[in-house]
């Protein structure tokens, strides 16, 4: 009976390498559109542009569901991302969870303010709790942080040097899972000391956006949108329509 090649070694064949590649680019793209989303669609009564005090806000305004089916596919893309080990597989499938409990757990808002269906916090289907809301969060972005640091800078198990196309990618990693940590760190201190001379700059929404950020680039480098090791997909697409043209 012929061995069964398990994914890693099929990826290491060339056999999932798109697949791999492209899963990492939709869910880096996805995480990185999110708040560009809703921050150029969201409009007021009067048709400006709101800049919410956080991403969760968005809940409550025009574009409330749209959040929800955004944050819902991510947690899908994660989910269905299976990494190198049970351990990288069990961190993106938390992250996955936590992005979907993020957008069903609301945060709290002010009942004058919103602007969406969801008139009221006691009118919002509130399954896990507010409170709960922040811990998703919380996890959400730990997870993420872990495998852009931990996992991401692993070199394959017949790699034994460390390219200079793997090296800048590496460089990128670490720097956007640190950010992410960077970013919760400023937050809880935000929370626990709450400035009164900020209290007019969305600082929740600016922190959270640029963890968001980051981890949208880690992963599309991750998906050798940067730095490739090869031909670009971009030029391999390319070149493939220019031949099927001939």
């Amino acid at each position: 009976m012929p061995h069964k090649k398990s994914d890693k070694q099929k990826e290491e064949e060339n056999d999932l390498v798109l697949s791999y590649l492209t899963m990492r680019n939709l869910i880096g793209f996805s995480g990185i559109l999110l708040p560009l989303i809703l921050v150029l669609t969201t409009r007021g009564e009067i048709g400006e542009k709101l800049i919410e005090p956080s991403i969760s806000d968005y809940y409550y305004t025009s574009n409330g569901d749209v959040l929800v089916v955004l944050l819902s596919v991510l947690g899908v893309f994660l989910f269905t991302y299976n990494g190198y080990n049970i351990i990288e597989k069990g961190l993106t499938t938390l992250a996955a969870f936590c992005g979907i409990g993020v957008a069903f757990s609301p945060t709290a808002t002010s009942t004058a303010r919103s602007s969406s269906i969801h008139t009221a916090n006691e009118a919002v289907p509130i399954l896990l709790g507010i409170e709960r809301h922040f811990i998703f969060a919380g996890l959400f972005f730990i997870a993420l942080a872990i495998i852009s640091l931990v996992y991401f800078p692993k070199l394959k198990d017949n790699e034994m040097v460390i390219s200079p196309q793997k090296k800048k990618r590496n460089r990128i990693y670490m720097i956007c899972g640190w950010v992410i940590i960077a970013c919760i760190v400023l937050l809880g201190i935000y929370f626990v000391l709450k400035p009164s001379f900020l209290q007019d700059v969305p600082v929740i929404f600016i922190l959270e956006t640029v963890a968001i950020e980051a981890f949208g680039l880690s992963w599309i480098t991750k998906g050798q949108t940067l730095w490739p090791d090869c031909e670009h997909y971009l030029e391999k697409g390319y070149h493939d329509l220019e031949n099927a043209l001939k």
